[in-house]
């Protein structure tokens, strides 16, 4: 079991700089909890930087605590060997030459743990057995990490989910000066930024490759890998190419209606077998699932719901021909709030996004044109008034203004004042 090259550190009492990468935003609440005694969990889609974030703790743990080097154990399960007694056994003899017990803190970080045969049981029978190991694992796609690991491992970690990089991420990568309090004297830099992000989905190795290597980077690197061989592995599945089958017809369709029956019908296949597979899917973080907003989470769940891919490089890298840049931006947007409803009333009046933000209802509607009608923004202002709303969101291209009528506002915003529209969110 060759443990030696992965911890280079034993000898230099460093990372390499070229492991590390740029600082994420997530990394400072992650690094609030390494004192803990609970274990660390990142889960994401493969390729979005857990590895690199595992490498930047271990510099993180090297720089400002006084840990020696070689308590510091990193150890990927992409290796051939998945023997976790083996791996601690060697760990205890060749390395720290005695028990883990007689040591100070102890961190264990393991890369890619979904591939470790019976994980959670074998990795809780650690944490139970040596209460001064700090345990901190990856696993990509989020199959096995979110299926049972909250009954198994109850109490013993907090779990954080690892995203491509976020638009400011970008920016930062990108090196390029934008002030974010000044959007318009920087709208063209912003528009340049927005389209070439929107093809890459945040996914920083494909920063620099054309459009033909970028689409085969998306479905050979990230897409094919889950599809065809961490949900087959994970749910025992023989038909993996159903799956690519359901999540190139998504592509096709950002924002469709999910409807079991007239998916089968398109795919000759039984409707109950298109329920499961779209829930792993769902399971592997490929796809998001929106439901109809009624007030009552119960009654939403029974109605008919709308689907997304999760990121949206998916969309361009699975879809032949041109794409509409408004069905970007929906399915942009929809990932970006975390949208979990939409709105579809009985006369089939619609609106893109519903957020609830402590019970404060939000309506969001996405119309890429130059110039809004009032019938554009009909279906935001009869859900205002049915669900008692002071306020709604608008997107558009370049129309920017604000409507006042009956004590409600709707405010226009075109798609690349990012950070305003954040704050209409987040904070308005």
């Amino acid at each position: 079991m060759n443990i030696y090259d992965y911890n280079i550190w034993w000898k230099t009492s460093q990372v390499p700089k070229a492991y590390t990468g740029q600082k994420r935003e997530i990394f400072d609440d992650i690094t609030r909890y390494l004192d803990y005694r609970q274990m660390l969990i990142f889960f994401g889609l493969r390729r979005a930087g857990k590895t690199t974030l595992l490498y930047q703790i271990i510099n993180f743990l090297l720089s400002t605590k006084t840990i020696r080097p070689l308590n510091i154990l990193y150890y990927t399960f992409d290796e051939q060997e998945h023997d976790l007694d083996r791996l601690v056994e060697v760990y205890q003899q060749e390395i720290l030459q005695g028990s883990i017990a007689e040591h100070d803190r102890i961190y264990f970080l393991f890369d890619e743990v979904q591939k470790l045969d019976d994980w959670t049981n074998k990795v809780k029978m650690l944490y139970d057995h040596y209460p001064n190991i700090k345990i901190i694992m990856t696993g990509s796609a989020g199959l096995t990490l979110t299926k049972n690991t909250k009954e198994s491992l109850a109490g013993r970690f907090f779990e954080f989910c690892i995203e491509p990089f976020s638009f400011d991420e970008f920016i930062t990568f990108k090196d390029v000066p934008v002030d974010k309090t000044r959007e318009h004297v920087y709208k063209r830099e912003i528009i340049n930024l927005y389209r070439e992000y929107l093809k890459n989905g945040g996914f920083i190795e494909a920063v620099a490759f054309d459009e033909i290597a970028l689409k085969k980077y998306i479905k050979e690197s990230l897409l094919e890998r889950v599809l065809y061989k961490d949900i087959p592995e994970s749910f025992g599945l023989n038909r993996p190419q159903l799956l690519f089958r359901l999540l190139t017809i998504i592509a096709a369709h950002p924002g469709m209606y999910l409807d079991y029956k007239n998916l089968g019908n398109d795919v000759k296949v039984d409707q109950r077998t298109i329920a499961a597979y779209i829930s792993y899917l769902e399971y592997s973080l490929l796809i998001n699932k929106l439901y109809n907003y009624s007030g009552n989470m119960l009654t939403s769940e029974k109605k008919i719901k709308r689907i997304y891919l999760a990121n949206i490089s998916f969309v361009t890298a699975l879809r032949t021909g041109t794409t509409d840049y408004s069905v970007l931006l929906e399915n942009f947007y929809a990932g970006l709030f975390k949208a979990r409803f939409f709105y579809r009333s009985p006369q089939k009046q619609e609106v893109d996004i519903i957020t609830v933000k402590h019970d404060r209802l939000l309506p969001v509607e996405i119309k890429i044109k130059e110039k809004l009608r009032t019938k554009d923004v009909a279906s935001v202002t009869k859900f205002m008034k049915h669900f008692q709303c002071e306020r709604a969101l608008v997107i558009t291209m370049n129309d920017e203004r604000v409507e006042t009528a009956d004590g409600r506002t709707i405010t226009m915003l075109p798609y690349w004042r990012y950070w305003s529209i954040l704050n209409e969110i987040y904070d308005g």
